[in-house]
């Protein structure tokens, strides 16, 4: 009887080691060269950059989103636009920032034109609280630089966020939304019905509070009847409708609304975690601006 000879079994190679700065710098490409497909976008400075190298960054896949940037080196060239139904049509855009070490934000408004929106943050103490900042576009288009500083050894990470809204009417000229009253003229009826069909709150309402912080006024409704509420706001609703707490509603610097008679429609989108002021016509103005006009595929009603 013979014995079958026993295969030899070959020893397995070693395991391959990879340098972990290089597995991360992998990471961080494959990451950043997707994020333009989605809302937010995420990069690093350790990747393709010197200290004179500008990045394209371009958002326009959705209303709002994040920016994340580490070690930040060079500058960014983030463009924000409208695409799809609202392609080319004019928008105004907000930036929160939650962290901007070491680098300096400039609106690129016109051919070797730049504003400062906000400055290299000081390394001496706390930093300042860095407050939104809102824009309008011109031909659709709205452009910043993000710039690291070369002198300093802070590397971030850098941090925004960004807040888009289409306007109803065109408006030809760029401006820094806080310091004009824009925000606080009158809605047309177009801009009303635009607002009503598309906020996330609708509310009829009177004022009882008024406070000032910053670049904002914050005012406080207490409605009496509500069209339309977003989820977290759902448990304000008492039985039969009623209404025990007020809520806070954020309107432009500039805008002084006061405490007093009157029952108004407010009109507010959540942004930046706020809701923020759309339209606030008088309850008889509103009523006879849907007489006037109707809008497709949306019913209005007070």
């Amino acid at each position: 009887m013979t014995t079958a000879a026993i295969p030899r079994l070959r020893a397995a190679p070693p395991p391959f080691r990879c340098n972990r700065l290089l597995l991360l710098l992998l990471t961080l490409a494959i990451a950043s060269s997707r994020a333009s497909d989605s809302c937010d976008w995420s990069g690093s400075g350790l990747i393709d950059s010197s200290e004179h190298s500008v990045r394209p960054v371009r958002l326009d896949k959705c209303w709002a989103g994040k920016v994340r940037w580490l070690y930040p080196r060079g500058a960014l060239r983030v463009v924000f636009r409208l695409t799809g139904a609202n392609g080319g049509r004019e928008f105004r855009v907000c930036l929160k920032p939650d962290r901007l070490d070491g680098v300096r934000v400039l609106l690129d408004s016109a051919p070797r034109r730049l504003i400062a929106v906000y400055d290299y943050q000081s390394a001496d103490g706390p930093a300042a609280p860095l407050r939104s900042r809102c824009f309008k576009s011109v031909g659709g288009t709205a452009a910043f630089y993000v710039e690291a500083d070369k002198t300093s050894d802070r590397s971030g990470p850098v941090r925004f966020r960004y807040d888009l809204e289409p306007l109803a009417t065109p408006v030809p000229e760029l401006f820094v939304a806080d310091n004009l009253d824009d925000e606080c003229r009158p809605c047309t009826v177009e801009e009303m019905t635009q607002a009503y069909c598309t906020s996330s709150l609708v509310v009829q309402g009177t004022i009882v509070g008024v406070s000032y912080d910053g670049d904002v006024s914050r005012v406080r409704v207490m409605p009496t009847k509500a069209h339309r509420l977003p989820p977290e706001e759902d448990d304000r609703v008492q039985e039969e409708g009623r209404y025990e707490k007020p809520m806070t509603i954020t309107f432009g610097r500039g805008c002084r609304p006061a405490v007093g008679p009157g029952e108004f429609v407010f009109m507010a989108r959540t942004k930046f975690d706020e809701l923020a002021l759309r339209c606030a016509p008088r309850l008889e103005e509103w009523r006879q601006a849907i007489k006037a006009d109707k809008a497709p595929g949306c019913i209005l009603a007070s």
